[in-house]
């Protein structure tokens, strides 16, 4: 039995994380902004990844507990682990490399990797780089979708059609705006080792919590081999390593294009313990 430390574990990733990890009769140490009781492990409240306080607070808890294995699920935290975390030697974190995680975190930095390194990504501009709905219509295509370039799931992620121009027009470049991928949506999660091998498992997204856009609220496994290797090949050129969740949206001709990357294990978890399970053999 080794000792885990599950940050975020009151989020779907976290929870998700935990239950299997406890199926697995594994001891679970959770984290968390806010105060919970949870049944099965022991919990701690710790502030925001933005805290100075942060990482030292993690760093007591897995001292006093003896963490084997510290998993972070929640993206603000992951820039924290990569670039600040000084007890890598004594308690290992599940993070990739720092040059990964931050191109990861930015929306905009990881559809330019990706994209000048031949993987296929919807089209995109930031705001400042169009100036009309013409201009929009031509780089991008109407209805299109702006997002946060740092944020998580669903949060501002908006569908526009023309008549949004105005709305389109008032961002600044912190957010990027994509093309509309019409077709089928994809969570593939996945775990990449440091030997380039992947397991991959697609899971579509049969329904999501906005509609058009946003978080799953169901989710299926399919065969889709293209999608796995889009996945795997985007994990690979942005250089991450561990178990990530990729967001990934079929074009109307059927090209699957990557939409963004989560460094971290996804929310439906569950649906794919063998990405757990290909942690666990190399913890």
């Amino acid at each position: 039995m080794s000792t885990f430390l599950v940050t975020g574990v009151g989020g779907p990733a976290g929870q998700n994380v935990t239950t299997l990890l406890l199926e697995r009769k594994h001891r679970v140490v959770g984290t968390d902004m806010r105060t919970l009781t949870l049944p099965g492990i022991e919990f701690y409240p710790v502030p925001p990844a933005g805290a100075p306080d942060f990482l030292s607070t993690i760093h007591a808890i897995a001292v006093r507990e003896q963490v084997d294995l510290i998993i972070p699920t929640v993206s603000e935290e992951l820039p924290a682990f990569a670039n600040g975390w000084k007890w890598q030697d004594s308690f290992r974190v599940l993070v990739s490399p720092a040059e990964a995680v931050n191109t990861a975190n930015d929306k905009y930095l990881t559809a330019a990797a990706l994209s000048n390194n031949g993987v296929a990504v919807p089209r995109f501009v930031l705001p400042s780089q169009v100036h009309s709905l013409e201009e929009v219509a031509r780089k991008l295509g109407w209805p299109c979708i702006s997002k946060p370039r740092v944020g998580r799931g669903g949060r501002e992620v908006i569908w526009h059609p023309e008549q949004d121009w105005p709305a389109v027009a008032a961002l600044n470049d912190h957010y990027i705006l994509q093309e509309f991928a019409v077709g089928a949506d994809y969570a593939p999660n996945i775990f990449l080792g440091r030997d380039g091998q992947a397991v991959v498992i697609v899971l579509e997204k049969t329904e999501l919590k906005e509609g058009i856009v946003g978080n799953a609220k169901q989710v299926k496994r399919v065969d889709a081999p293209d999608v796995a290797e889009l996945a795997a090949a985007t994990a690979r050129t942005v250089g991450l390593l561990g178990p990530l969740d990729i967001d990934i949206r079929r074009r109307k001709d059927g090209e699957p294009v990557v939409l963004e990357i989560n460094a971290r294990f996804g929310a439906n978890i569950r649906h794919a313990p063998e990405v757990l399970d290909a942690v666990l053999s190399t913890a």
